[in-house]
């Protein structure tokens, strides 16, 4: 008869993780109802559970398991019988403060999307296709810039600073630059490098803030347009762009051709970009995010593998260069896609 202290158990236990896969659907109602009660903000300022209940008119008893809760989560902090929002999450979750993550609120409000899951995928999307109108004023424009120098900004510097071609190049542009940080690091790492920097009408004069706040007036200049239709000019050594193009195969199509079109023979594209691994088993969240795009009828982004993106670009004239994992540089799991143009594209 076997010894049961020493049987070896038959396979892995897996019910922690599928556990909690399932208590994922609660942790994010209690962060997502956090965030519409504006609770952080509300804790900016420590309270009792007597307080915020007031404050919130909700339940005395309710409110103190929701607290600690929070608590739990590490989004809360217990200091002598009151709450107070934990200070290494305050930046980003306190309404007005400078990193606020603003992205959350499409979550909160996708909810309903997630919630008809089943019944979307045996009828489809019931609504009409919206897509997301982001408004670039200048508090948005802030906003990123900062979010961008808490890693992106300086993981992207550092890879384009392993080509010899950047070294190299006289002349860069910079599609959808809005706050120009990026054009103005590359230019600053570059003595030689000219940036233009193309954006809209209405966020150039936004872009041109930051270039004199560097006083980069020199070598740092701006073109205004849309880049999917207007002329961005020519002689580029390099294009780059940075997660501000989501267009449709055909708009994607005629967009790279255009990038071929200003560049040089042998110039460089850097994109830096979310794709989906070419078995399509990941990243886990471009994965999630184009499911949800299918459930909407892709209303913002519109997902390719890797190799799908590089042939597109190859039918504009770009030959692959290269793929760099960005997910290190960034809180999200990006890649920097690399391609060159063709001879004689």
């Amino acid at each position: 008869m076997e010894r049961l202290a020493t049987v070896v158990p038959p396979i892995e236990d897996r019910s922690k993780y599928l556990r909690e896969l399932a208590g994922g659907f609660e942790k994010g109602q209690i962060f997502l109802t956090a965030l519409e009660l504006d609770l952080f903000t509300l804790l900016e300022t420590p309270r009792s559970v007597q307080e915020v209940a007031e404050t919130l008119e909700t339940l005395p008893h309710i409110t103190n398991r929701f607290l600690d809760v929070l608590v739990g989560l590490h989004l809360l902090t217990p200091t002598d019988g009151k709450y107070e929002t934990a200070s290494d999450v305050a930046p980003f979750l306190v309404k007005d403060a400078p990193y606020a993550a603003r992205y959350l609120n499409f979550a909160t409000q996708s909810r309903k999307t997630w919630m008809q899951l089943a019944e979307t995928m045996k009828t489809g999307p019931t609504e009409k296709a919206t897509s997301h109108d982001h408004v670039y004023d200048q508090p948005c424009i802030d906003w990123m810039a900062r979010g961008t120098l808490l890693g992106r900004l300086q993981g992207t510097v550092k890879h384009l600073q392993e080509f010899p071609e950047f070294h190299a190049a006289k002349k860069l542009v910079d599609l959808g630059g809005g706050h120009g940080l990026f054009g103005i690091a590359f230019a600053q790492e570059n003595p030689d490098l000219e940036v233009v920097i193309f954006d809209k009408p209405d966020v150039t004069p936004m872009t041109q803030g930051y270039i004199d706040r560097y006083n980069m007036q020199a070598r740092v200049t701006t073109m205004a347009g849309d880049y999917t239709r207007d002329d961005i000019g020519a002689g580029y050594d390099i294009a780059f762009e940075a997660c501000s193009f989501g267009g449709r195969g055909d708009e994607a199509l005629a967009f790279y051709r255009q990038v071929a079109a200003a560049l040089k023979d042998n110039g460089l594209f850097f994109r830096l970009t979310f794709t989906l691994d070419d078995d399509r088993s990941g990243p886990l969240n471009p994965l999630i995010w184009d499911l949800k795009e299918q459930l909407t009828g892709h209303s913002h982004m519109h997902m390719k593998t890797t190799t799908e993106l590089f042939t597109t670009l190859a039918d504009a004239g770009f030959q692959q260069e290269r793929t760099i994992d960005m997910t290190p540089w960034s809180n999200m799991e990006t890649r920097l896609i690399v391609a060159r143009k063709a001879l004689g594209s």
